[in-house]
């Protein structure tokens, strides 16, 4: 296949939906045709922060000069940032490739009974990641979880060290309504006798859940923030100053990406380095630090220096949406003209709650998916606001820079991702 048969070889795939169980791809892990021995995995859960801080532990990672694949989900502009390389996306010849040895393999195993049906999309993803990160020969992969944990494609594989960020709800449909619940979903990542860093708040439910499921398995249990262990952040004009203290170190780290809630998705990252260096790795403060002060991370209050400035946030849950609040508020960014869009299974009334004491006009618009609500059902939450509704996504920004206001989008990755392609005129192979 070449790649523009492979992405319509993968939209068939995505038509038929998910299927939450983990016995059709156990069968093909056990069943590849390659060793995936050599490398070191680390996989990390969570609600929120799991995509910044699995790009923290790469980008630390590549920093102490390590070759580095990360598997990301969803995308924000084009399919290959799934599967990166040392922050490289997967070229079209090599994604399409990869998908040619996965597509055959399953086929095989279809035709041996060995499994009962095709993988799902995300389980093509991911099993074309490992085939890519095999022959590129990379020394870590760091997997990001798709949906929970527990049933997750990602769990297949054994890491070095299991991460769980921060919990609240969101799949609350699939993952269940309380936090217990859902924390024992994303608990569902521990292995027997795997380190487990767990970066939830110190007396959450969330917490308590995931230690006695590591304790069940045996797995040593290790706490980003503790009684003893410290961190405090101090805001500088463009970044964050940030100490971290352990129970083996000082950290003093500069921080780049925007929103104080990152020095804790960079402090999981250190813990885990901690884990990696306890065991056989030597990875340097220096590196530590230049990889924190490198990272990058698309859509994550990304601000983008035009005129009228543009603020693009893909926050889609309560969870993320408070952390942009609160960036607003410390920035005292007020009057700024919104762009929303929302999929209908968010608590969209909350978000946009917490968005409202910082907006006077709001255009109002659906990201690019089945599952987008209709904009024209928002309207009603925007009390005392200037609201438009445009459905062409293109058409919401230019009506956006009309009004001559700093700009925010948010409530969808889909829709920030699109917002993306628009301003930065499509991608390219990589950010920056």
């Amino acid at each position: 296949m070449n790649y523009s048969e492979s992405i319509l070889y993968l939209k068939k795939i995505q038509e038929q939906g998910i299927k939450l169980e983990l016995n059709n791809i156990k069968k093909v892990i056990d069943h590849i045709p390659f060793n995936l021995k050599p490398i070191k995995f680390i996989q990390v859960a969570g609600t929120n922060g799991k995509g910044s801080t699995s790009h923290f532990i790469t980008s630390i990672l590549q920093a102490a000069q390590y070759r580095v694949g990360l598997f990301t989900s969803p995308h924000l502009q084009d399919i290959r940032e799934r599967i990166t390389i040392n922050k490289k996306w997967i070229s079209k010849a090599d994604f399409s490739k990869s998908l040619d040895v996965v597509r055959h393999i399953s086929n095989n195993l279809i035709k041996q009974h060995k499994i009962d049906n095709i993988p799902t999309f995300f389980e093509h993803l991911f099993l074309v990641s490992l085939y890519y990160f095999y022959i590129k020969k990379v020394d870590f992969a760091i997997f990001e979880v798709g949906l929970g944990g527990r049933l997750d494609a990602t769990s297949t594989i054994i890491p070095e060290v299991s991460v769980i960020t921060n919990i609240s709800y969101d799949h609350t449909k699939t993952l269940g309504k309380r936090i217990k619940d859902i924390a024992f979903e994303k608990a569902g990542i521990i292995k027997k006798n795997i380190p487990i860093v767990c970066g939830c708040s110190q007396h959450s439910i969330s917490k308590k859940v995931i230690e006695e499921v590591a304790n069940q398995r045996n797995a040593p249990f290790h706490e980003v923030i503790t009684l003893k262990n410290g961190l405090t952040v101090k805001e500088k004009k463009c970044s964050y100053s940030c100490t971290l203290k352990t129970k083996l170190e000082t950290y003093n780290f500069n921080l780049l990406l925007n929103g104080k809630h990152q020095a804790m998705n960079a402090s999981t990252a250190i813990r885990v380095i901690e884990i990696l260096n306890r065991d056989r790795f030597q990875i340097s403060k220096p590196s530590i630090y230049r990889g924190i002060r490198n990272n990058f991370v698309p859509g994550r209050i990304e601000i983008i220096k035009t005129i009228p400035g543009i603020i693009l946030d893909g926050s889609h849950n309560v969870g993320s949406m408070k952390a942009l609040n609160i960036f607003l508020e410390q920035k005292n960014l007020k009057n700024l003209t919104l762009i929303f869009g929302v999929l209908r299974d968010k608590n969209y009334k909350k978000m946009i709650s917490l968005l409202n004491p910082f907006i006077n006009k709001v255009i109002l618009t659906e990201p690019i998916s089945r599952r987008a609500l209709p904009a024209e059902t928002l309207v009603k939450f925007f009390d005392q606001k200037e609201v438009h509704i445009m459905h062409n996504i293109k058409e919401a920004l230019d009506i956006a820079k009309k009004f001559k206001q700093d700009i925010l989008i948010t409530g969808s990755l889909y829709l920030v991702g699109e917002m993306r392609n628009i301003i930065f005129g499509g991608v390219k192979n990589g950010y920056r």
